[in-house]
């Protein structure tokens, strides 16, 4: 049998621009993780009901509560949107469509809450002023993260 080559479409460019998407997810889920544990205290069937019952303003009032002790004001918020998963096992999965915004950066990602865990979906990022240089824009990131929360 002889040699297989695989030929992708991936060039070293583009591979460097997927580390740095992992590494910018990774940036954000790390700034959000105290929210996250903030608002898994909270029942998940609960803010399913506040989901169903389109209570927005209780919604916005739990996250704002929840992340007042860790982010400054405004720099992380509800988007406006929510979604629920519901299974036949009872397992209750809340996603909140949020917010960051600060020095330049905006981020809407999704924040899914579970009982036991939480995770995040980056949905786009953007910057006032990006860079050509992938790595750059992901210090940049991450300085915007180091100045919204509140302990650095």
């Amino acid at each position: 049998m002889g040699d297989v080559t695989i030929k992708t479409d991936l060039s070293k460019h583009d591979l460097l621009a997927k580390s740095e998407d992992v590494l910018r997810e990774a940036l954000i889920a790390n700034a959000v993780k105290p929210i996250a544990a903030e608002l898994r205290m909270c029942d998940l069937s609960s803010l399913a009901r506040h989901i169903l019952s389109n209570e927005t303003a209780n919604l916005i009032d739990l996250l704002e509560s929840s992340s007042e002790l860790y982010f400054h004001r405004g720099a992380l918020s509800y988007a406006g949107t929510s979604s629920i998963e519901l299974n036949w096992g009872g397992d209750v999965t809340v996603c909140l469509h949020m917010k960051f915004e600060g020095s330049g950066v905006s981020v809407m990602f999704d924040l899914f809450l579970l009982a036991l865990n939480s995770a995040i979906d980056v949905k786009f990022i953007s910057f006032d002023k990006p860079s050509q240089d992938p790595q750059e824009n992901t210090r940049v990131l991450e300085l915007a993260l180091k100045k919204a929360l509140r302990n650095s």
